[in-house]
């Protein structure tokens, strides 16, 4: 039987700093963290309404990232905003701190979202893009 309804609970990606890599998205997509497992070596990113959206996990010494030889890797994840103007105002600081920006801002050709995409330290592909239907869903949702 499929899913009739999901939600994407969390993804966790494989960094190589686990530091560095917490520092970015605390510092550029205003995470917070949530929990830490020292024996793991895993940090635990929260917006808030979750336990955590995002995991890291860091790598032992001289690992080889997954992804090459043939094994397909993660291409992008994203994180919606409900405002254009969060976009807009992340490039700039995207490029003051020197954040390699993959794409936009810009218009998405067939979501019609206001988008931008660029590299976290492990060169994972994030977006941001500006999706109001859903925080308007989530409003009304509340006021139920």
């Amino acid at each position: 039987m499929a899913i009739a309804r999901g939600v994407l609970g969390h993804v966790v990606l494989n960094v190589r700093d686990l530091k560095k890599s917490e520092r970015f998205y605390r510092d550029i997509l205003g995470m917070a963290v949530s929990g830490r497992n020292r024996r793991t070596k895993m940090s635990f990113l929260s917006f808030g309404a979750e336990h955590h959206d995002i995991a890291l996990m860091e790598l032992p010494r001289g690992a080889k990232r997954i992804g090459g030889d043939g094994v397909p890797g993660l291409h992008h994840f994203c994180v919606y905003v409900d405002d254009d103007k969060a976009v807009d105002n992340l490039y700039p600081v995207l490029q003051k701190r020197g954040i390699d920006v993959v794409s936009g801002p810009e218009i998405l050709e067939v979501a019609q979202n206001r988008s931008v995409s660029f590299l976290d330290p492990d060169g994972n592909r994030v977006e941001v893009a500006c999706n109001r239907n859903k925080f308007v869903r989530r409003r009304r949702a509340r006021r139920k």
